[in-house]
């Protein structure tokens, strides 16, 4: 027993210490991040695009630890990397797993400007898959140099949208999906009530896909100098060896990954490699400020919650409309641009951050949508009265149109585990409407039905007085029709196409700031202090984390050291001649 004790002391103990070395550990990290190393003179940055990206930079400040890169991080640092005259070229690591194909169609845009400067692109093509990335591949199809792998195939391209339809398996397992929609082409629950595509459903996702496919291919045959007609029957035609891509002139070059960077660095001076994650551009602290507030997931309200290392994977409500709100309070700020990347979400919190956003018009702020790769049903709701939304063609925009419902699992139960479950209500008659139990009744499903009309309602009642149309005019564009944002400009849902940097420039020009005049970016909401993060996590306050970051850089000094070094000498000698025996 007494063996035990000592040996459950000893664990915890040790898990205490484990943990509070680990804690000083971090602060550790965190004083010496703050002076980063110094760049080379000449630079050739290294951007991988195989990680997967979000489209915006997180709060968090730990989240980058968990995660991939984030687009307008990326986008923001080939920008700066455009002016600065120690980076002389990138070298790209292309993704050929997949990625949105508005985030492609941005970094494309970013690269071109880039190139534009006078400096180069270098980009290679590593693919093992049995299909490459059309997206991907568009992204680097403008470069100085494409290189593909001798042993990797140029893969088949194109599109595709596999859709999984739950109906059968819910009744195969006793159980229900009951939807109210506002109109026929909201299909997002139909994975759920129906057995297979709907005539609507078909047509709007064949419209959406062709839609992309042809942007990209008119991309692609702009990027290789090769007609529209020659890049479709090229696409069409895939897959190729290496050696026929090069033939048609999709690519440049053959060889590995190696061979490319050597390849960019031989059109470099003396240049070294810098990862775009260690790059540090040159600080712009001058110039008229422009806010950026971020809004990317789904649409939600309540209380907002983030892991310690967790990204904002959400548009919660109270977070957002504040964002809105305090740059629209920031007397520095010249204009706003809203970045919303969401396929929607909850009416009412939709409702908040739209209020924001006119309040901070009201504010006399002008303000400048940038939709990412979605900015559907919610996400175009608070779009709706910015005086001007800008879109990538390849953007996913529109579905104006509700829907609301519930699953019904309470025969599941009976029948499988045998429950019995009985409800007591007071009050309304209607209390228990969403009650899983069962599906609605006759009153249920009428005054569910209301409440999807009125949301409807209001949806195009809004649209029509933000885009200045008529609700009729809207009507016919809405439906829960989905739209590229090429034909969302054609049909007056946005007002101009391109990526983050238009949106910027817009912004600017709303703002009378001249063309050449500088402007610094200020993001919204604020990236958290790390110290504040470490307080949430371990309960001290973020004043005394700061503290001790900076306690820990002093003693990590090597003028502190050696001063305490000389102290410690000091004592040493007064302490031996304390303890010198003494002649008398």
């Amino acid at each position: 027993m007494k063996q035990f004790l000592i040996t459950v002391a000893g664990v915890i103990v040790g898990s205490l210490l484990f943990c509070i070395l680990g804690f000083f550990m971090l602060v550790g990290m965190i004083g010496a991040a703050s002076a980063p190393p110094a760049q080379p003179g000449h630079i050739v940055l290294s951007l991988d695009l195989r990680e997967p990206m979000t489209d915006q930079r997180p709060s968090n400040p730990f989240a980058a630890l968990g995660g991939g890169p984030a687009l307008l991080d990326l986008i923001t640092r080939i920008d700066a990397a455009r002016t600065d005259d120690a980076v002389e070229g990138i070298y790209v690591r292309a993704n050929t797993d997949g990625m949105a194909a508005a985030q492609a169609e941005e970094l494309r845009a970013a690269l071109a400007a880039f190139r534009a400067s006078g400096k180069f692109v270098v980009a290679h093509l590593q693919n093992d898959g049995v299909r490459m990335s059309m997206p991907g591949y568009m992204a680097i199809a403008d470069s100085d140099e494409v290189w593909l792998q001798d042993a990797s195939e140029f893969m088949p391209m194109g599109l595709s949208s596999e859709t999984t339809f739950f109906a059968g398996t819910l009744q195969r397992y006793h159980m229900q999906a009951q939807f109210e929609t506002r109109e026929d082409y909201k299909t997002a629950a139909h994975t759920m009530t129906q057995r297979t595509f709907t005539p609507q459903h078909r047509v709007s996702m064949l419209s959406l896909m062709n839609g992309l496919y042809d942007s990209m291919l008119a991309n692609i045959a702009a990027d290789r100098e090769i007609t529209p007609a020659a890049a479709r029957t090229a696409i069409d035609s895939t897959p190729f060896t290496g050696t026929r891509a090069r033939e048609l002139g999709l690519v440049d070059q053959l060889g590995r990954p190696e061979e490319a960077e050597r390849a960019a660095l031989a059109r470099a001076e003396d240049a070294e490699i810098v990862d775009f994650a260690d790059y540090r551009p040159p600080a712009n602290t001058r110039g008229r400020v422009i806010a950026v507030v971020q809004g990317e997931g789904a649409i939600i309200s309540g209380v907002p919650e983030d892991g310690f290392f967790g990204e904002d994977s959400a548009m919660n409500s109270d977070r957002i409309a504040q964002a809105l709100l305090d740059a629209s309070e920031d007397e520095d700020v010249a204009a706003i641009v809203f970045r919303v990347s969401s396929p929607g979400g909850s009416v009412v919190a939709s409702d908040q951050i739209l209020a924001a956003l006119r309040t901070a018009q009201e504010r006399g702020k002008k303000i400048v949508v940038s939709m990412g790769d979605v900015a559907a049903s919610g996400g175009y709701y608070v779009s709706a009265y910015a005086d001007e939304i800008v879109a990538n063609s390849s953007t996913i925009t529109g579905s104006i149109g509700v829907l609301g419902g519930k699953l019904i699992i309470g025969p599941a139960m009976d029948h499988y585990l045998s429950t019995n479950t009985e409800t007591l209500t007071v009050g309304s008659p209607l209390v228990e409407m969403f009650t899983s139990e069962r599906p609605f009744n006759q009153a249920e499903q009428a005054a569910f039905a209301g409440f999807i009309d009125r949301a409807y309602s209001n949806f195009i009642g809004l649209v029509a007085e933000g885009r200045e149309l008529t609700p009729a005019q809207v009507r016919t564009i809405a439906g829960g029709r989905v739209w590229t944002g090429q034909q969302a400009l054609e049909r007056g849902l946005v007002d101009h196409i391109g990526g983050f940097q238009v949106a910027v420039t817009r912004a600017r020009a709303l703002a009378g700031i001249a063309e050449d005049d500088r402007v610094q970016l200020r993001f919204y909401p604020a990236e958290e202090s790390p110290f504040k993060a470490l307080e949430g996590l371990f309960g001290a306050s973020s004043a005394s984390i700061e503290a001790l970051v900076r306690i820990n850089a002093a003693l990590s000094d090597p003028r502190t050291q050696r001063v305490m070094a000389a102290m410690r000498e000091e004592d040493a000698s007064v302490r031996a001649e304390s303890e010198a025996p003494t002649v008398r």
